[in-house]
């Protein structure tokens, strides 16, 4: 033990003997995918039906496994070099075998997008799975959050829509000397007094007995889903938080606008109708 050299700690010996199990990984996926891409030649020319006997008498695989190696050609055959940052590196060069099988549940869109942010090559398998999982749920919690904010503003066209409807009618309705008596009575203790606009609305003349408490239970519905929306929005901005602070803060205020908008339209509801303007 004393022959040995001076700088030749148990630090530095577990740091070579961690690269060389890296560097045999990443061996690893660029064998696999030179396997996979025989594979495929291979599957073309077998005849159908044969396949997986081929891969049982031939190569010892399953058709799973195949597949999985297929996969992996199709997927990263193209994208992969020799790892030197040359004209053709890529984020996926410096991958290993695990690694790349299971970033294989992201679409390619997202991949290399998701190995930059998330510094992949350097996390375990376990780090690479919980990162994963956390992108799997933010992407959940923003299609609720979209839903939600989508059912928000269809609910506001339709209560703008239903409000322009409600003027145009009190509208046609005094200029065809549709008055209530009431408002008959006000003009003629002073004619140049402005009578109340006569009340409109979408229902019918006769409304259904059972109307109220359908709207009653739309009303519940609607409440619930700008809660769980509310709720998703929250989470989101959390998650951004440690992502991105800037955008973080850019969304929250797009969220707040949206908000207060919310808040101030509902503050009085049905909005106070303005008096029509007699002329005498």
């Amino acid at each position: 033990m004393s022959d040995l050299p001076a700088d030749r700690t148990p630090l530095v010996i577990a740091a070579e003997i961690n690269m060389i199990t890296h560097q045999t990984k990443k061996i690893l996926l660029t064998s696999a995918i030179e396997i996979g891409r025989r594979l495929t030649e291979a599957k073309a020319l077998v005849k159908h039906g044969e396949w997986g006997k081929w891969l049982e008498k031939s190569v010892s695989y399953s058709q799973k496994t195949a597949g999985r190696l297929i996969k992996l050609y199709e997927e990263y055959g193209s994208r992969l070099s020799d790892g030197t940052g040359g004209p053709n590196w890529t984020p996926v060069s410096n991958l290993t075998y695990t690694q790349a099988l299971l970033l294989l549940r992201l679409p390619e869109e997202e991949r290399e997008e998701f190995i930059a942010e998330n510094d992949v090559p350097g996390m375990s398998k376990e780090e690479l799975q919980q990162a994963l999982r956390e992108k799997n749920q933010a992407q959940q919690e923003n299609k609720v959050l979209k839903k939600g904010m989508e059912t928000i503003d269809s609910a506001i066209t339709e209560l703008k829509k239903e409000r322009v409807q409600e003027v145009s009618a009190g509208g046609a309705a005094a200029s065809n000397g549709e008055i209530s008596a009431a408002a008959k009575v006000s003009l003629a203790g002073n004619p140049l007094s402005e009578p109340p606009a006569s009340f409109t609305h979408n229902l019918p003349s006769e409304p259904d007995p059972g109307a109220a408490a359908r709207y009653a239970e739309r009303c519940d519905a609607c409440r619930k889903t700008i809660a769980d929306a509310f709720y998703a929005l929250t989470t989101a901005l959390t998650n951004l938080t440690y992502l991105d602070p800037g955008l973080k803060e850019e969304k929250r205020k797009e969220a707040q606008k949206l908000i207060d908008s919310l808040a101030e339209t509902i503050k009085e509801w049905p909005p106070a109708k303005k008096p029509l303007k007699v002329i005498p």
